[in-house]
């Protein structure tokens, strides 16, 4: 006859499943929101720089439009140029939102999204002395944008905050084989001897540093592989 004990250990096991996996997802999320949290700044650096443009033109317009004299001929062709400007600030702003939270989560290029994402971390690469190079050359190769938003850029401020000197880093694509029946998507490092470490690594920020556990935990919804040695990162997705 089982013992009470005996008994509940389904009940055990399926509990200690569940919080694995409840675990795994806040520690997901918390990465998620980590990264999310370091790219607010370029966001916001981006949005700003988007609106620029139209604030100086619509400034120029008001000086006209109350001259003496207005100039309508130049006012007019103020008003198209404010008009071109604002749609395209206003496209700019919307793709800045979508990194807070898509509506959707479709497959994008690989090779446009790392020519996105190399705009946008121009800054938070140039201050840790590391230049990305995109050497994907295959223009049908896609992935997720949700993963390429989190996992990917996660990758790279890794290799922000946990490489001690400068370099370039190598983003390269290997669409599946019959022999590797995964898309291998590869950064290495290829440091710099004559670059310095950023002067102020030592200081204390208003972020934590990100590591290859939150990629890890960003990686494991998608199920990506995540293989990670001295330089080098391998991220490996599942054919579609």
């Amino acid at each position: 006859m089982p013992t009470s004990d005996s008994a509940n250990l389904p009940s055990a096991s399926i509990a200690a499943t569940s919080s694995r996996e409840c675990l795994n997802d806040r520690l997901a999320e918390a990465a998620c929101y980590a990264v999310l949290r370091r790219l607010m700044p370029l966001l916001r650096h981006d949005v700003a720089g988007a609106m620029q443009p139209v604030r100086m033109l619509l400034m120029v317009l008001e000086r006209r439009v109350h001259a003496p004299e207005p100039d309508i001929k130049a006012i007019t062709k103020n008003v198209v140029s404010v008009s071109a400007l604002t749609k395209q600030a206003t496209a700019d702003c919307f793709n800045a939102l979508e990194w807070i939270g898509s509506s959707q989560d479709a497959d994008v290029s690989l090779r446009s999204s790392v020519d996105e994402v190399i705009k946008l971390l121009a800054t938070e690469l140039s201050a840790h002395a590391l230049t990305l190079v995109n050497g994907i050359s295959d223009d049908t190769a896609t992935a997720p944008q949700s993963f390429l938003r989190t996992v990917f850029m996660g990758s790279l401020l890794v290799f922000c905050d946990q490489c001690a000197a400068g370099g370039t880093l190598q983003v390269t694509f290997e669409a599946a084989t019959d022999s590797h029946r995964a898309h291998r998507l590869q950064l290495r490092l290829l440091p710099d001897k004559a670059v310095k470490p950023p002067a102020f690594q030592g200081l204390v920020r208003k972020y934590r540093l990100m590591d290859w556990h939150d990629v890890q935990a960003m990686a494991r919804p998608f199920g990506v592989t995540v293989t990670q040695g001295d330089g080098w990162l391998t991220l490996d997705l599942p054919k579609n």
